[in-house]
């Protein structure tokens, strides 16, 4: 195959290849946690091989712009959940508004990320962001940063276990991986900031994140510092295959 003939994984990705090893220096993430809906996240669980631990949720919006490789925002939210005898994050929902940074995260690792416009802003004592598709904002975010509160309890969201599906050109699923990837040992915090966040979430059809409410927000805040994925830690591991009617689980 002639390189470079299309987007397709590998040969021609439309990603950097390899991607790993990146980094994002002055990372800057608004987070908040909340309660939400227990039946509507045990509904999306009940899709996976995940179990349920709690109703909280992370939500977040992340400016990775000074990412080395290319230049992204995020907004995700994530649960706490049990795999086998293993704790951490599954992302029910994730946002970017780079195809190439949503090409390898659903690509490489199975993040289910879809496109959509992101701000991240800083100014006059406030950080306010939101994600937006086709013309309306489903998440938004914002806190007084002088506005500081105690330490909250904060779910444990990594390493992060995602489910990569690979599907039959005829339909339906040909396999699925469970992969495990977490990138926090070699994050360098700056700082982090508890404050009180306040939370707007919409949804329809296609983004149907009010199903999560009503949600009680706790608490939440901002973290700043240097975002690493390093070679030892910035790619994934298959933990599982499934495949159509077996599943066989993969040491490492």
């Amino acid at each position: 195959m002639r390189p470079n003939a299309n987007n397709v994984p590998v040969h021609a990705p439309l990603f950097p290849d390899p991607f790993v090893p990146y980094q994002c220096k002055d990372y800057v993430s608004l987070f908040a946690v909340a309660e939400a809906n227990e039946k509507e996240i045990k509904r999306i669980l009940s899709y996976t091989p995940f179990e349920y631990i709690d109703n909280k949720i992370v939500l977040s919006i992340s400016d990775f712009s000074k990412t080395d490789k290319l230049s992204y925002m995020d907004c995700a939210i994530v649960v706490p959940v049990k795999y086998g005898d293993k704790y951490g994050g599954y992302y029910i929902y994730e946002y970017e508004n780079n195809d190439a940074a949503i090409a390898a995260g659903r690509d490489l690792w199975g993040y289910p990320k879809k496109y959509s416009e992101i701000i991240l802003k800083e100014q006059d004592g406030e950080i306010y962001g939101y994600a937006k598709k086709d013309g309306e904002v489903f998440l938004e975010l914002k806190a007084d940063t002088s506005k500081v509160i105690g330490k909250i309890n904060e779910p444990k969201i990594t390493p992060h276990y995602n489910i990569r599906t690979i599907p039959k050109a005829t339909g339906g699923i040909y396999f699925q991986e469970i992969i495990e990837r977490d990138t926090s040992p070699d994050f360098v915090l700056h700082n982090k900031t508890f404050l009180h966040v306040d939370v707007q979430m919409n949804g329809n059809l296609t983004q149907p994140l009010n199903q999560l409410g009503p949600i009680t927000v706790l608490g939440g805040g901002v973290i700043k510092g240097d975002f690493y994925a390093t070679e030892k830690n910035g790619w994934g591991k298959v933990l599982e295959t499934i495949k159509y009617g077996e599943s066989s689980l993969t040491s490492y």
